[in-house]
């Protein structure tokens, strides 16, 4: 990987650029990974029913295990990118001081519904511990965890979003990422 932007000099925010530049790397090879893996168990379905006359009933139980991570993994990294979707009708007419605000009062809201988001998660998932799928036996918990994980992981980024406001070297993070 060729890096365009130079990692930024203080302590702290030099450990945030490589954590978020490994976090983003990481959750978007997996990301990559688990979507083929559902694309390649499909696949292998579809030849095996047709081809073979063979049923594997529990590959849509797998498939969406994988689904459900796969996205949990890339709405984290689109989260540490600022790549979810948001309404900026006024942000580019405000100053800095307005702008820093508006920055920490969003990462403050976005932490508060993704920590809600991620006990309602661990909650269901507590709730549905003894259902289990009709093929494998897999207990539901293990969906609600990905999704805990997703909504945890978001919260964890947009807290340190609001406590550290914008930086600059994240947006070039930002663009050295958009190049692949």
């Amino acid at each position: 990987m060729t890096s365009n932007s130079q990692p930024p000099l203080g302590t702290l925010d030099r450990v945030a650029y490589f954590l978020l530049r490994g976090v983003t790397l990481i959750c978007d090879a997996l990301g990559v990974i688990l979507l083929a893996s559902v694309m390649l168990l499909i696949v292998a379905a579809v030849l095996a029913r047709d081809l073979l006359g063979l049923g594997m009933p529990w590959t849509e139980e797998v498939a969406s295990m994988l689904a459900v991570y796969a996205v949990a993994f890339g709405s984290l990294s689109a989260c540490v990118r600022f790549e979810h979707l948001a309404v900026d009708l006024f942000s580019h007419r405000l100053g800095g001081l307005a702008r820093s605000v508006q920055h920490r009062l969003v990462g403050l809201l976005s932490t508060g519904f993704y920590a809600l988001a991620a006990w309602g998660a661990i909650t269901m998932s507590i709730a549905s511990a003894n259902n289990r799928t009709v093929s494998l036996g897999i207990s539901f918990s293990y969906l609600y965890y990905g999704i805990f994980l997703a909504f945890a992981g978001m919260a964890l980024v947009t807290s340190w979003q609001a406590v550290r406001g914008p930086v600059a070297w994240q947006a070039a993070l930002q663009s050295e990422q958009e190049s692949f």
